[in-house]
């Protein structure tokens, strides 16, 4: 038999409809009313498999290389699978061979091992001098290509902006309609809208090219990481912006940093 339970709220007041719960030493209850569908025992014992079940649970793991390793071959992120102890090509596994046949799974031990011997290596050449001013001559080269690509950017903008006057002229001279006139403007504002994007990612280059402790800090904090000896997801990401691989195995990392051992 079932307990029927009242009074687990009351009206406020006879104006009002709102309610309010009592607490539990209000509530009347008379046991055995209702006649059970199953046994009371088995209720308790399931709510408390429910019970424990939830506590228990746990949220799923999220893996080292996580939304930093990606197929080369098609772009999508590449899934852990726990039995092949590496990851897999998103794509492939959800798309099939029609979509990418990237099935090459790449351990994740074996990737933390590449990535470590590849900041030793750096981290042992940044502790010579010679080593060092080679780095700052490849910075250099860096900033003066940088430097050129904006000046031709910019002119590209100044070009653009007096082709819009140049429209305008047309345009009152009635050389172009007004339906002309507006086509041609707001295709050259979406020109200099792109070259204005791209001219903010080459300042941000510059700015990279124009710390003058740039090798210096890149040092201290590979001395800090090898001194780990181990990569942290803290670690990864501070230093690896993405890392792709390709349906032969290959692995192409690329760090948050000028790496001199890899060609640009």
């Amino acid at each position: 038999m079932w307990d029927l339970v009242q009074g687990r709220t009351e009206t406020i007041s006879v104006t009002s409809s709102k309610r309010r719960e009592l607490c539990e030493e209000e509530v009347v209850i008379k046991e055995g009313t209702h006649e059970a569908i199953i046994p009371k025992e088995t209720f308790n014992a399931v709510q408390a498999m429910i019970q424990g079940r939830t506590r228990t649970a746990t949220a799923p793991k999220k893996h080292l290389f996580t939304n930093i390793l990606y197929c080369e071959e098609c772009q999508k992120g590449m899934w852990f699978k726990a039995n092949q102890k590496g990851y897999r090509c998103g794509g492939n596994i959800r798309y099939g061979d029609s979509f990418c046949l990237n099935k090459n799974a790449v351990r994740e031990k074996e990737l933390m091992h590449v990535i470590m011997e590849d900041l030793q290596a750096l981290f042992n050449s940044l502790k010579e001098e010679s080593f060092l001013n080679a780095l700052m001559n490849k910075l250099n080269i860096k900033k003066r290509n940088v430097l050129k690509e904006l000046e031709k950017v910019q002119s590209e903008i100044e070009k653009l902006r007096n082709k819009k006057l140049e429209y305008v002229d047309l345009y009152t001279e009635n050389v172009i309609s007004k339906e002309d006139l507006v086509e041609y403007r707001e295709l050259t504002d979406s020109k200099i809208k792109d070259l204005q994007t791209k001219r903010a990612e080459l300042n941000d280059k510059l700015q990279e090219c124009d710390n003058e402790d740039y090798a210096i800090n890149i040092g201290k904090k590979l001395k800090d990481v090898l001194n780990l000896k181990e990569l942290t997801p803290q670690v990864l990401h501070s230093l690896v912006e993405k890392i792709t691989c390709k349906y032969d195995g290959t692995v192409h990392i690329q760090y948050s940093f000028v790496n001199p051992l890899q060609e640009t």
